[in-house]
């Protein structure tokens, strides 16, 4: 069977889309559902009685332990360096 929500084009997504989302399988994400909510995962909307995709890649956003500034390199952390393109 076909979700049109696991296309890019939707802004909502399935229970399906949210289990892949975040990288588990379906019973996973049944089985820990409320495990996730109680820790901030967004529930479905009301109305549409699916996900809204913005709300669930803020809330994995939220859990990141490194900022876009550091990169792992070997074991320890650097911050990213600016290229002056100008000066070249």
């Amino acid at each position: 069977m076909s979700d049109p929500t696991m296309e890019n084009i939707s802004l909502n997504g399935s229970v399906r889309w949210a289990a892949a989302r975040i990288g588990w399988t379906l019973n996973k994400f049944r089985q820990k559902r409320d495990i996730l909510e109680n820790d901030g995962f967004p529930k479905v909307d009301r109305i549409t009685n699916l996900y809204v995709k913005a709300d669930v890649d803020a809330w994995i956003n939220r859990r990141r332990q490194l900022s876009d500034n550091a990169v792992l390199r070997g074991s320890a952390l650097e911050p990213l360096k600016e290229v002056n393109f100008s000066a070249l």
